[in-house]
């Protein structure tokens, strides 16, 4: 009997998540881009940015607080994402932020000044190879010469295996769910099949355990985010060079990894493997033959319209004279060995002699290289630790002392927006001027940030007034004796910290 059931889902008015991405950061792409000897934007200039199908437009209006001199630009079909990221900019009072409730399609017609960074994050597979063509047009057409554009996509070949699952979620999803019951709760309904399912031992499911760990995994996913990573119609997980000969059709040439550790190819790749790698002459064909030694199955990636290369000395100086800041105070962060995938980089005295000197202040990987512990070890070693502790949350690349000035009061308007949300609303992210992104932060975090913003200069300020939010004997409560233990460790090692990175 012919199913009754649509042959697609219309995900279009269900939400997707409040995400926060630090790879949309200008800061984060000029990084990523001068580490790999390519000349990045120019973060002093009024650069205008878009962001192609922003979601809830959380990254874009975070940063637009930390580049108040530039102007941020953003679409969305959502109506309910659209109306979010507008309300979070006025309340923020940010005046360089614009959003539009926009198809690709109607996108084209609007009339845009030229564009120095276009990003589009996690949208790119997810779209028909016809709003593909639409999406190169719109870069083709709005990409400044020089500019820059990142785009995040699910790769192959680490889908390959976990493909024909995905198949098989969307299809009992549309088939055998009842016609009126909600994304969320048809994922919820596959998912309980699925599990019954497993346990008859299906040959697919015996011969490759990643597919039983990609199922058990789905759970534990956000399930506004499943639902539309599972039931959306369209879903092409591509390999980079496809992905790399459709940019090279707008112009565009691969430039770097947005992710700052996938540049540490000493630390993710053995010795042989950079042999034989460095033996490809076919930039193209090396990159897509990486994605195969590590499975890759999400890429995270930069593109330039004929940026400007940097010289070897440039680089150098890039890489060994940019600052860096700590993001996590040293009483929380590493106090083991930094380790990159099996591979221990660097042991764990010295990872703490590295972080411990940055909690005395922003460094170059330069100036720690003279620091006692340290002066044994060459600046790019130094380099490529920091390039892997930025990905485990302990620094950020520091931005230069002008930009981070002419940040402070919009940054601290769209904190104080944030935080004067109600708990339901769920955002928990607030910006650093010192960096140029913003950082996520526990429940008791954000209040006593908040209480800081407030004017609690003592742990007793502190817990005075945090007490109407925690104290009590329901859920989420905390003892008062707590509070004020959690308020000492604020003080003494929390707030240098943030002081430095710009949030307080």
């Amino acid at each position: 009997m012919k199913s009754s059931q649509p042959a697609v889902l219309d995900l279009r008015s269900e939400p997707y998540t409040r995400g926060y991405y630090r790879v949309l950061s200008p800061a984060q792409m000029s990084v990523a881009l001068e580490s790999r000897g390519v000349c990045g934007p120019d973060l002093s200039a009024p650069l205008n940015c878009f962001e192609l199908g922003m979601g809830f437009g959380l990254p874009l209006v975070a940063h637009a607080a930390c580049f108040p001199h530039m102007r941020f630009y953003g679409n969305d079909f959502n109506r309910e994402h659209v109306t979010y990221a507008s309300q979070l900019a006025k309340d923020a009072g940010l005046t360089n932020v614009e959003v539009f409730e926009d198809s690709f399609e109607k996108l084209l017609d609007r009339d845009l000044p030229p564009m120095d960074i276009i990003s589009m994050h996690g949208v790119y597979s997810w779209i028909s190879p016809k709003v593909r063509k639409m999406v190169l047009r719109f870069i083709a057409e709005r990409l400044r010469p020089g500019g820059t554009f990142y785009v995040s996509y699910n790769a192959l070949p680490g889908w390959a295996a976990q493909m024909p699952l995905r198949e098989l979620v969307n299809l009992h999803g549309l088939r055998q769910v009842s016609v009126g019951a909600t994304p969320v709760e048809r994922l919820s309904q596959t998912l309980d099949f699925l599990d019954d399912f497993a346990r008859v031992n299906p040959m697919y499911f015996e011969q490759d355990i990643s597919v039983r760990a990609r199922l058990g995994g789905l759970r534990s996913l956000d399930p506004h985010y499943a639902a539309h990573e599972y039931f959306n119609p369209d879903w092409h997980p591509m390999h980079f060079h496809q992905v790399a000969s459709e940019m090279a059709d707008v112009g565009l040439e691969f430039a770097a990894p947005a992710l700052l550790s996938e540049q540490v190819d000493n630390a993710i790749l053995s010795q042989p493997t950079r042999d034989l790698l460095s033996s490809v002459g076919d930039p193209i064909l090396r990159e897509t033959m990486r994605d195969f030694v590590l499975n890759k199955s999400f890429r995270w990636d930069l593109y330039t319209r004929g940026a400007s290369r940097a010289s070897a000395a440039q680089t150098a100086q890039f890489r060994k004279d940019r600052g860096w800041l700590l993001a996590t105070a040293r009483s929380e962060g590493i106090t083991g060995p930094l380790v990159a995938g099996t591979t221990t980089y660097m042991d764990a005295p010295t990872t703490c002699r590295l972080l411990d000197a940055l909690s005395e202040g922003p460094a170059t990987a330069r100036e720690l290289s003279l620091r006692p512990g340290l002066e044994q070890l060459d600046a790019d070693y130094i380099v490529d630790a920091l390039l892997l502790l930025e990905d485990e949350g302990q620094v950020h690349p520091a931005l230069p002392v002008a930009l981070r000035d002419s940040a402070r009061d919009s940054v601290r308007r769209f904190n104080t927006a944030v935080m004067q949300r109600p708990a339901e609303d769920g955002l928990h992210y607030l910006s650093c001027s010192a960096s140029g992104r913003a950082m996520g932060w526990s429940t008791i975090a954000l209040a006593q940030i908040r209480a800081a913003y407030q004017g609690a200069l003592t742990v007793d300020d502190m817990v005075h007034a945090m007490r109407p939010q925690f104290e009590g004997d329901g859920d989420g409560q905390v003892p008062a004796k707590q509070l004020a233990h959690s308020a000492g460790r604020f003080f003494a090692s929390r707030a240098p910290v943030l002081r430095h990175l710009g949030l307080l």
